[in-house]
C-alpha cells in the first residue's frame, strides 16, 4: 500500500465508501498478501477482500480476536520545515516516514450486529477534540 488520502466522516470515522477505496496501489504489497493468503489457503484477493481493522470496522465488519495479520511496511508522507530556533523559515518539504500495517482477510472477519456498530457522539468527539 502507497501513501493515501481520505476522506474523513465529520464524526471522525473513516466512511463505508472510504474504507473500500485506494488512492494507491502497491503491487509488491498486493504480492505479498497475495502469498500470504496462499501459504493460508484463503482465496481472498488483495484490494478487495484484504482491509485494515480500521477498514473493516468502518465497513461493519469485525476482525476476530486472537486472528493475526499480514505485516506490510507502508509508507506515510509527512510535512518537514517551518521556523528553527533562529527564526529563519525553511521551505516545507515532504519526506517519507516507513510503519508497519496489518492487513486482515475477509475470512477472519465476522459481520457486526448493527447494535455494535460504532457511532460517534458528536458532543463527547467535540468536548475530546477541544482540550
Amino acid at each position: 500500500m502507497t501513501v493515501e488520502t481520505l476522506s474523513v466522516h465529520p464524526r471522525g470515522f473513516l466512511t463505508p465508501d472510504d474504507a473500500r477505496s485506494f488512492d494507491g496501489y502497491s503491487v509488491a504489497n498486493a504480492i505479498a498478501v497475495r502469498q500470504a493468503l496462499s501459504e493460508r489457503g484463503c482465496s481472498c484477493e488483495p484490494y478487495e477482500d484484504v482491509f485494515t481493522f480500521n477498514r473493516w470496522r468502518a465497513q461493519g465488519r469485525i476482525v476476530r480476536r486472537g486472528q493475526h495479520g499480514i505485516a506490510l511496511r507502508v509508507y506515510v508522507t509527512a510535512m518537514r520545515g517551518g521556523e528553527d530556533a533562529d527564526g529563519v523559515i525553511d521551505e516545507p518539504r515532504a519526506y517519507r516516514i516507513p510503519k508497519t500495517s496489518h492487513v486482515f482477510c475477509r475470512c477472519q472477519t465476522d459481520e457486526l450486529a448493527p447494535r455494535e456498530r460504532f457511532t460517534a457522539k458528536p458532543d463527547a468527539l467535540r468536548a475530546r477534540l477541544a482540550r
